[in-house]
């Protein structure tokens, strides 16, 4: 059977009809999905996350900063909710693994419960943003020394540039001080030439003691008064550097020539210049079935000043002892689910004496489940290094 063919007035109400029909539809799509979001969170992102995100974030999350996105307007944040929520949660963000029962060691980058709650609950309530009148100050990356001018600054010799379609890379570099005369080291920092890109970075003497474990968003901290790193004429500066591109750059050219900046101080007291001791485990540590322990013994009587713990994977705690000849078991740091790309030193704010003979124990306790953990493109051996003063 044959359709007769409607007449031009008829064919015209037809169109008219379904054209009505869909601009209902997609309105009544666009009241439900936005007019009508159902918002369940008493905190809004204008009056009450922005300063949140301002106080806690702001050294990373910001436009042209090391991190990934910016956090600094609503626009920005709220496509992020739901990660926001995620790293919070599961205490990723911020790295800070120090256990509230470790003793208290410098450069603490804690944020409260109540903030966590309130950002979580505007991140799973809808995420409203509040007053649209309300005008927020901008927040953009400051490029800047951490202790002001640095005595001496050591650029690296050319820009390491990372091709299109190289997303990630570790560079070595040896770098002249140029020196012809001694000097001592109480604080290193680095001033990345492109903070977008420039992710990590260990700076040592070449040869000799490590002088920082840089990381963007973390305190530069001085050596305790009296103590500092000898830093011979002549010498050389290893500067170990990690890139890894944001996601918008993959496929640009981005290049970076980070210079490394060397606070001095007078010398020490004979005695009093800074050294390291090592704990290499077992080659039987971290395996999968449990905790794993290892020690060493000081080289002799000691003033711990500082914790640099190397990991090789996440794990769920680190616990770092020092067990005295008497069987005095004396706590030095407490770490919480640690994770390796959140290398750092991590300063006592009492530095512990110890006499010789005294036995440093480590116990790392793997994650039950490490499946959601990002896999790391270049590993660490497990390694614990204390910083300390000869006594």
């Amino acid at each position: 059977m044959e359709l007769s063919r409607p007449s031009s007035r008829t064919a015209s109400l037809y169109i008219a009809t379904a054209l009505a029909s869909v601009f209902f539809l997609v309105a009544a799509g666009v009241e439900h999905t936005d007019a009508h979001k159902l918002v369940t969170s008493k905190y809004d992102y204008n009056k009450d996350i922005f300063p949140l995100f301002r106080d806690h974030c702001a050294s990373c999350h910001v436009p042209g900063g090391p991190a990934p996105m910016s956090l600094m307007t609503y626009n920005d944040a709220v496509p992020w909710a739901e990660s926001i929520r995620e790293e919070l949660t599961a205490g990723r963000m911020p790295p800070w693994p120090v256990d509230p029962a470790s003793p208290p060691v410098k450069g603490a980058q804690p944020i409260s419960s109540r903030d966590v709650d309130m950002i979580v609950v505007w991140a799973s309530g809808g995420t409203p943003q509040g007053d649209l009148s309300a005008q927020l100050p901008a927040v953009t990356y400051k490029s800047k020394w951490k202790l002001g001018p640095p005595d001496l600054k050591i650029s690296m010799d050319s820009e390491h540039t990372l091709a299109p379609g190289k997303i990630e890379e570790t560079v070595q570099v040896s770098l002249a001080t140029g020196l012809t005369e001694a000097k001592w080291v109480k604080a290193t920092d680095l001033m990345p030439g492109t903070a977008s890109i420039v992710r990590d970075a260990i700076i040592s003497i070449e040869d000799g003691p490590v002088l920082a474990m840089w990381e963007p968003g973390s305190e530069v901290i001085s050596a305790p008064s009296g103590s500092a790193f000898r830093l011979p004429p002549g010498a050389k500066i290893h500067l170990r550097i990690h890139y890894k591109k944001h996601f918008d750059q993959e496929q640009s050219n981005v290049s970076d020539s980070s210079t490394i900046g060397l606070y001095f101080t007078d010398p020490p007291p004979s005695g009093h210049e800074l050294q390291s001791f090592a704990i290499d485990p077992p080659k039987t540590a971290g395996d999968p079935s449990g905790p794993s322990t290892f020690a060493g013994v000081l080289p002799g009587a000691a003033r711990i000043v500082a914790l640099r713990p190397m990991l090789d994977r996440a794990y769920a705690s680190v616990n770092v002892d020092a067990i005295t000849p008497s069987g005095t078991r004396v706590p030095l740091l407490r770490l919480l689910a640690p994770r390796p790309q959140w290398s750092r030193r991590y300063w006592l704010q009492e530095p512990m004496e110890l006499p010789a003979g005294t036995k440093i124990d480590v116990q790392v306790t793997l994650l039950p489940d490490d499946s959601d953990e990002p896999k790391l493109t270049e590993q660490f051996q497990l390694q614990v290094a204390l910083d300390f003063v000869p006594l």
